[in-house]
């Protein structure tokens, strides 16, 4: 691995997980789909960045540099940003206006460039202003419950923020379980089954399309996925 990592929970409702990376030489990172949105506030030698992505569906190739210094935020799957409509942001990545090195625009308000100490006060002003909003429809149906609408009104509300199917975020929340697994070394065989994969080939063509990797190559992976 070619960078520095450690992650944290946050404190708000609307995060699944807050993390902070050191890059110690230049790569590219393979980001998996992961069908919900992130932020990465970047500081590097020249200056610094914000970049806000929607849900993606597939990996990411995203190029890092020696010296930058990166927080990340990974919102829980059915929670999005209020000030655009969210599926006009699924797999895209868009770059943030920037007036200076220490603050960033969105949602027309300027904003200060967080560290990996002060970012949960960010998602709180955010939060308080009404930026972010959960899905309840989707918070239900991903964990087993039966929401109580149509199941027609379920797949428009996936379809709405998501940008894809119920299915398809499944598939993509079972390729990254997978690989967790995978990485505590776990058999190959044993995964398949106990994520209910119809066999082992089933798995790997899953596992390679939404993360970019074999599960051989997933066991090996020295990276956070």
């Amino acid at each position: 691995m070619s960078f520095l990592y450690e992650e944290k929970a946050s404190a708000s409702r609307f995060v699944d997980v807050i993390w902070h990376t050191v890059d110690t030489s230049d790569g590219t990172y393979l980001a998996a789909a992961d069908a919900c949105w992130d932020m990465i506030f970047t500081r590097t030698r020249a200056g610094s960045r914000v970049l806000l992505s929607g849900p993606s569906s597939e990996p990411t190739a995203v190029p890092y540099r020696t010296g930058n210094r990166n927080v990340g935020v990974r919102f829980t799957q059915g929670t999005y940003f209020t000030h655009v409509e969210p599926r006009s942001m699924c797999d895209r990545t868009v770059p943030l206006p920037m007036p200076d090195a220490e603050h960033f625009e969105l949602a027309a308000r300027t904003w200060p460039m967080p560290d990996y100490a002060t970012v949960d006060d960010l998602l709180a002003e955010f939060a308080a202003h009404d930026l972010l909003a959960h899905d309840e429809v989707i918070e239900a149906a991903l964990h087993g419950e039966n929401p109580p609408v149509s199941s027609r009104t379920v797949e428009r509300h996936f379809t709405r923020i998501t940008g894809r199917s119920q299915r398809q975020v499944r598939q993509i929340a079972r390729a990254r379980e997978a690989v967790v697994r995978l990485r505590t070394g776990e058999a190959i065989a044993d995964v398949a089954y106990e994520l209910g994969y119809a066999d082992q080939s089933h798995l790997s063509r899953d596992v390679k399309r939404l993360t970019g990797y074999t599960p051989a190559e997933s066991q090996r992976r020295d990276e956070p996925v």
